[in-house]
């Protein structure tokens, strides 16, 4: 069933003209080698960009997509995921109605049903599953839960966040009911609370210490795994060579 999804994410890619015949043998063949799915492996091969791969896997899996663009969540959907699970799994919750008891769910790999499943049971929602970019995914989470500045330029709609159907028509835009509240940003759920203006930080508290030096350590393992990255890309190092080490 999986390897059907790929040939048709494949063909699709080809009658839309965004790849070729040879950078899909070269996808697949190095799919085979390392492992993975297929677009993102065309994505981590440059042959397309992961805004075209998700507009892509939109259109062949009839869902709606999340184009992330200085996104804002109203804290009552935030808190229907922990930070810890939401960075486990990749899926970030965007949008939660409390009268029909709905969670749109952002993922980047709709296949992983199970996982659908889990929240819909731990919340009590209907969930509705959006398509989005994997890095961009990553990126809102680590924003939103680890309260990390991106440093990312948002475009003409500051503050919004759209959810878009597989015929590239806009469904939301901007949601009333997704605002911060008043008298501040929205704090991401299980975040450390920002320390009082004027306390030295050896004022704050021994679990606020140790839950800053927990994000820290997180991020700097995400550069780590961005420069070991860009090294096999670049070729100087391979996969193999580095699982080597991992193992030595």
């Amino acid at each position: 069933m999986a390897e059907n999804r790929r040939i048709r994410l494949g063909e699709l890619l080809l009658s839309a003209k965004v790849i070729t015949e040879s950078q899909l043998r070269a996808a697949l063949a190095e799919q085979k080698k390392w492992g993975g799915r297929l677009g993102a492996t065309l994505v981590e091969m440059k042959f397309l960009s992961e805004e075209m791969l998700v507009k892509a896997l939109s259109k062949q899996l009839n869902l709606p997509r999340v184009d992330f663009n200085g996104l804002t969540i109203p804290p009552e959907a935030l808190q229907k995921i922990d930070a810890a699970f939401a960075e486990k799994n990749q899926v970030l919750p965007v949008a939660y109605d409390a009268m029909k008891k709905q969670l749109v769910l952002a993922m980047s790999d709709p296949e992983k049903i199970s996982i659908v499943d889990e929240i819909s049971f731990r919340t009590g929602c209907r969930v509705r599953v959006a398509i989005a970019g994997e890095k961009a995914l990553a990126a809102a989470i680590r924003r939103l839960y680890l309260g990390q500045d991106l440093s990312e330029s948002p475009g003409e709609d500051e503050g919004s966040m759209k959810l878009i159907n597989p015929l590239g028509n806009t469904l939301v835009r901007k949601l009333d009911s997704i605002r911060p509240p008043e008298g501040g940003p929205i704090e991401p759920p299980g975040a450390p609370p920002p320390l009082p203006a004027g306390e030295p930080a050896g004022g704050a508290s021994i679990e606020d210490r140790l839950a800053r030096l927990e994000a820290l350590q997180r991020r700097e393992l995400r550069v780590l795994k961005a420069v070991v990255d860009t090294l096999i890309e670049k070729g100087v190092l391979t996969r193999e060579e580095y699982r080597q080490k991992i193992d030595a």
